[in-house]
């Protein structure tokens, strides 16, 4: 027994041994968003923990890349040549054109705070939505990182529902949040991101919505005179690779790599941000913004129909009462 134990293991070593080491190759990652955004620094602090581990892989990181409305039909060829990169860090943009069902993790009102999100996107609901966006999208989705909650930038103050009357409101070219601020009465302005800055400047929006990291790093304070903490919203961001990558390019242990390495980055993301953003907000004010707090209740109580509507014609994958209840 002790003379075939000894064999076994020897065979084990010599297979080990006769295993080539893994091949030098690059990564890269790209975002739509500009150095300094929180999902711009969680690509660095991905390149930092993929070269703990594998040490054999480049990362490259690519900011302000294509529009973040454009951005994940440029992640799709399984060619590398042809896909913008291998690893893209954005916004709930992939979710509404690959699983517009499950949009509402990404819906005004329908989440309450992060921790609730990861449960959700941990239950039924969410492995749903990863299987669907990886079919349609051919992208494999990993751990979201907590961007914050969205607030409002204006230049008149924002206090009650009265005052989204006529609000030349900012939006991305998104459906769902157009239909639920109009129904406080708001005037959509669909601009691309990089645009917000120049359509507030020049009045052609008065208005925006967005996490605390998209405010300051697209300098509105300079552009805007009110932050409202209206915490519509949970903002996150989405760590997606290209499936083909991911699933064939990548050795096993390649793979055990990425996966590890993003989602060490997601945690260090939303601890990030949760402690930066007491300080945002101050730094905001000292750019000249007056801070204030809002009638929420009274803005969600307005917003409830159209949400429910949501839930009934295209979030009809579950209930707004069911996410409410995870």
């Amino acid at each position: 027994m002790k003379v075939l134990s000894l064999s076994v293991l020897a065979l084990a070593l010599a297979a080990c041994a006769s295993q080539p080491p893994l091949s030098p190759r690059t990564v890269r990652v790209v975002t739509p968003f500009a150095n300094g955004h929180l999902l711009a620094d969680t690509a660095v602090k991905f390149k930092e923990e993929l070269a703990k581990t594998a040490p054999h892989i480049t990362v490259t990181i690519q900011t302000s890349v294509l529009n973040e409305q454009s951005i994940d039909p440029a992640m799709q060829p399984c060619e590398a040549d042809k896909r913008v990169g291998d690893i893209l860090l954005t916004g709930g943009q992939p979710i509404q054109d690959w699983a517009p069902e499950y949009f509402f993790f990404n819906g005004p009102y329908v989440i309450r705070d992060f921790a609730h999100l990861q449960r959700v996107w941990a239950g039924k609901a969410g492995t749903a939505m990863a299987a669907k966006l990886e079919a349609n999208g051919k992208l494999v989705s990993f751990d979201p990182v907590y961007r914050g909650y969205r607030q409002f930038t204006s230049n008149a103050p924002i206090r009650t529902p009265a005052d989204f009357k006529g609000l030349k409101l900012r939006l991305p070219p998104v459906p769902d949040w157009i239909s639920v601020w109009k129904a406080l009465d708001a005037e959509a302005v669909q601009v691309p991101l990089p645009g917000i800055y120049d359509a507030l400047k020049s009045g052609a929006a008065t208005a925006s919505e967005g996490d605390l990291t998209q405010i300051q790093s697209l300098k509105l304070n300079e552009v805007q005179k009110q932050l409202t903490l209206t915490n519509h919203l949970v903002g996150f961001g989405m760590q997606m690779a290209n499936a083909c990558f991911f699933r064939k390019e990548l050795a096993p242990s390649e793979q055990k790599a990425v996966s590890a390495a993003l989602k060490a980055a997601a945690v260090w993301g939303t601890q990030t941000i949760q402690q930066r953003e007491a300080g945002i907000i101050a730094q905001l004010k000292a750019g000249g913004m007056t801070v204030s707090t809002p009638d929420a209740a009274a803005i969600r109580q307005r917003a409830e129909p159209a949400i429910k509507q949501l839930f009934a014609t295209k979030w009809n994958v579950t209930t707004w009462q069911a996410v409410l209840e995870e």
